[in-house]
């Protein structure tokens, strides 16, 4: 109990500061030459550092490129780990029970599947379309339903966000990732369905892993 409380004052400070603590990235400087000075290289170099994302190729990161679906789903089952749960599935699921343009054997195929067994992207009529960009939104909602797949327990100030440009059922989508600090608007708008970059994704899972290590902490 002692611990949990812990863990809620601790993240509800930084939340306030703005500093939710990024992991320690390499010193030696960036692997990649186009994220000198950007805004997010320290957190690209984290989640890098980390194996949580890759760059492109060619020493580049694509920072300002939006990030696909299947680039999301091989961050996020790197960040979680994901996997069946207890989810009771009979025969050994594969990528056909769920999907007709996503084929085995492409360096995506394992954390797509794992991401639907664990229903992390909304697909429809049997696509996951891997090359389509991912919107804030659905970013949002793909790293919530993370936690709640592995049953990660976060502890976090119950406010509702208000922004210019949501709906409450849009805004009922993103509470989790705004609150917790993993995904923020700028002015007074969240932006739901601009794509999301790639360093906007770095930042979002430096601070989601952050967060998980917080919650391993206080267990």
């Amino acid at each position: 109990m002692m611990k949990r409380r812990y863990l809620t004052l601790t993240l509800a400070a930084m939340l306030l500061l703005g500093i939710i603590a990024s992991p320690a990235w390499a010193a030696a400087g960036t692997r990649f030459s186009d994220i000198k000075n950007h805004w997010a290289a320290p957190q690209i170099n984290s989640v890098c550092s980390q194996g949580i994302m890759n760059g492109v190729g060619n020493s580049l990161f694509a920072p300002d490129r939006a990030i696909t679906r299947a680039e999301l789903a091989v961050c996020l089952n790197n960040a979680f780990k994901l996997d069946t749960g207890d989810k009771e599935l009979g025969e050994a699921p594969s990528l056909e029970d769920y999907y007709d343009d996503v084929q085995p054997g492409k360096w995506f195929s394992d954390a797509v599947l794992l991401c639907a067994i664990n229903d992390i992207f909304p697909t429809t009529n049997r696509s996951f379309n891997p090359s389509a960009p991912v919107t804030r939104i659905e970013a949002a909602q793909a790293i919530a339903k993370c936690f709640t797949a592995k049953k990660i327990p976060v502890t976090y100030i119950m406010i509702w966000p208000i922004y210019k440009d949501l709906t409450d059922e849009e805004t009922s989508k993103i509470v989790f990732a705004s609150n917790t600090g993993i995904m923020k608007g700028f002015n007074g708008y969240f932006r739901p369905y601009d794509p999301m970059t790639r360093a906007e994704a770095a930042c979002a899972l430096d601070r989601t892993v952050s967060i998980i290590k917080e919650c391993e902490l206080a267990e």
